[in-house]
Order: C-alpha cells, then structure tokens, then sequence
C-alpha cells in the first residue's frame, strides 16, 4: 500500500513540474495568451527594458514626444505588447515588421500618414489600434492578419479599403469611424465573425446588401452618413442589439426590419422619415427608440406595443396628439416630445409611473402655464421641462 502511495505521490509531482516546465516553455518560446500577457510586468522605459531584454512583453512609451520609433526595440526577442501612443511618430520602421511575436500594437494619437507594409509580416496580431492619425489607404500586405480580432482606425484619411482585409476571418471588432470611405469591398464582408462595426462619420450613401453576411453583428454604428435607403433584408440579421442610422438621409424603412427580433436600442434621428412601418413595433424587445428631427406628423401607434421601451424621443417633428394610451409603455423612463406642435397633454401621461424625464419645450401647450405648473406639482417624481 505505502508502494502505490508513494507511486501516486512522484506521478503526482512529475505532473506538476512537467505542467509548470510546458507553462515556461511556452511562454519562453511561443506566444502568451491574453490573461497571462495582462500580468506580465508592463515596462514603460526602453532604457529599463534594455537591461533584461528577454524578459520583456509589454513595453508602453506613452506620450514621450518621440518622432521616431526607438532601433532598439528590434532587440526585445519576446516582445508581444506594444504601445507608441500620444507621440509625434510621423512613420513606422520597415524594421518592425520583425518583431514577429507581437499581438498588440497600439499607435493611437500620432501623425502617421501610411503603413510600412513590412507590418503585414506582424501574423500574430490580435489588435491594431491607430485611430486619431493621418493614414490615408492600408498595404496590401495586412492580408497576413489572419488572427485579427480587433481594429481600430477612427478618426484616419481612409478613402478605401483593400480587397485583402476579406482575409480577417477573426476579427470580432472593427472601427472605422471618422474616415472618408464612400463603400466597402465586398470582400469585407467575408469577415463573418464581426460582432461590432463602427462606420460612423464616412460618406456612405447606401450600406451594401452584403451586410447581412456579418451574421454574428450585434452592433452596428452608421450614424452621419448620407445613407438613403437600407437593404431590404437587413431583418436577417438575428443578432443585432444597437443599430445607429441617426443623421442621415433615410425617407422609408424596409418592412423586414421587423425581423431584428433582439433590437434594443434603435437611433433614427434626423432622418427624413414621414412614417415608420407597422412591423416595428414587433420588435417586444426595443428599450430605446430616436426619432427626433424627422417628418412625423402623427405619433407612432406602434410604440404602444413595445412594452419594453424605457426611451422615447420624438422631438423635433410635426406631432399635434399624444394618445391617451401612452400609458400602455409601462417601463416609460424617458419621453421627449420637444418642438412638435402638441397642444394638449393626455392624462395617460400621469399613469406613467416609472417617468423620470418629460421634455414639452416648444410646443403651443406650454403657454398655458397654469397647467403645466399644475402637471408638474402633480408629478413630483419626474423632471419636465417646458421653460
């Protein structure tokens, strides 16, 4: 019996030495996964860094007024965190597409103008963060960023895109935001693990009928464009929880957007939309809804049956009635009906009970003051403003 014990106590001590030994193997010759990356000592001087250069992951020179990157971080063999954030880094070296390891680079706040396309030679990358620079196209070379999870290039120059980003087959989160792309290639959408897309602030006037391809989207931002119409099958994506149109050109909805059936915050907001489809309001799921600065004339009946909605506004359209079954959005927290044309408020309103937030401002009913006064002692619980 002491035999297998002791038997069971070196196998269960061999396993140990061996887990721990695979653990320093690979960390010392293979690429660290993000958890044990996040605890490895982030060193923020070169100089320091310098001194023990087969111990460094992480290196940050944040905001240092560098114009150029530092020869020697090509010394740093196990490097795999990267930040050169906040300087004046005008280019990057061809030289650093031979720091093979690294998973995380951060470029973000400089004044970068284009890529070197030695970066493509970067193939473990997980996150490419640039955004607030200059950089007008990428190299074609970035089709080796097979394991791509998140990119960020807000706020850049970009005109298009290359047919090569159809190679991210894992990016998950991608913001190009604040750029100048009137489209994209079609080939981007084979990017079909994308979970969240920022397109905010380009010059897009249609969004590709392509798009339903991304069938793992779940946020999606197209706000300040010069979008007009929406495809028509825009409803198939099952996934989506956040869609942005507001400021842009739309006149109508397509009826399939009923089959966003997980939608909880939908911005609309100045568009030029006359009415909105019927089927919206089989979305039971929608919690925020922006319609402000459109062309209604008559309060959405289907909000009624979104029993969900927290956030209505309405402002800035043409609106005479509120109907006196408002009451019926029970979960009402915020109702903004500024600058339409109401002169009445109905009773319905008071049987909100979760109202905390009544915006009148700008409409005929306000210059009855005694009214209003009388309203808003009578709802002491919600904030309205009609001044």
């Amino acid at each position: 019996m002491n035999t297998c014990i002791g038997v069971v106590s070196v196998f269960i001590a061999l396993l140990v030495h061996c887990t721990f030994f695979s653990q320093a193997v690979f960390a010392q010759a293979g690429l660290l996964d993000s958890a044990f990356l996040a605890k490895k000592k982030l060193y923020t001087s070169l100089e320091e860094a310098l001194k023990e250069p087969e111990k460094v992951y992480r290196l940050a020179l944040i905001d240092e007024q560098l114009t150029e990157v530092p020869s020697k971080i090509v010394d740093l063999p196990n490097l795999q965190y990267l930040d050169l954030s906040k300087n004046k880094l005008q280019t990057l070296p061809p030289e650093i597409g031979t720091l093979s390891n690294v998973q995380i680079l951060r470029v973000q706040q400089n004044q970068l103008e284009e890529l070197p396309e030695t970066l493509g030679q970067l193939a473990n990358l997980l996150e490419f963060t640039a955004n607030n620079n200059f950089i007008a196209a990428l190299p074609p070379s970035v089709v080796q960023w097979k394991k791509l999870k998140r990119l960020n290039l807000q706020q850049n120059k970009l005109k298009v895109l290359p047919q090569e980003v159809g190679a991210w087959e894992a990016l998950e989160e991608c913001n190009l935001s604040q750029n100048k792309l009137a489209e994209l290639p079609k080939e981007f959408f084979y990017c079909f693990n994308i979970t969240e897309l920022h397109l905010a602030e380009n010059r897009l006037t249609t969004l590709s009928s392509d798009l339903v391809r991304l069938s793992k989207l779940q946020h999606l931002y197209c706000n300040s464009n010069k979008i007009t119409e929406l495809p028509v099958d825009i409803g198939s994506l099952l996934q989506l929880r956040t869609l942005h149109l507001g400021y842009n050109k739309l006149t109508t909805l397509p009826a399939s957007i009923a089959g966003l059936k997980r939608l909880q915050v939908l911005h609309l907001e100045y568009n030029q939309l006359l009415i909105l489809p019927t089927e919206l309001g089989t979305i039971l799921f929608l919690q925020e809804l922006y319609i402000s600065g459109n062309k209604l004339e008559v309060f959405p009946q289907l909000v009624l049956r979104m029993r969900s909605i927290k956030v209505l506004q309405l402002s800035g359209n043409t609106i005479t009635d509120i109907p006196e079954t408002i009451n019926q959005c029970l979960n009402l927290q915020e109702l903004h009906l500024a600058r339409n044309r109401i002169t009445a408020l109905p009773e319905g309103i008071r049987k909100l009970t979760n109202l905390r937030d009544l915006v009148i401002t700008g409409n005929p009913v306000v210059q009855n003051v005694k009214l209003i006064e009388a309203w808003c002692e009578a709802m002491s619980s919600t904030i309205i403003t009609w001044k």
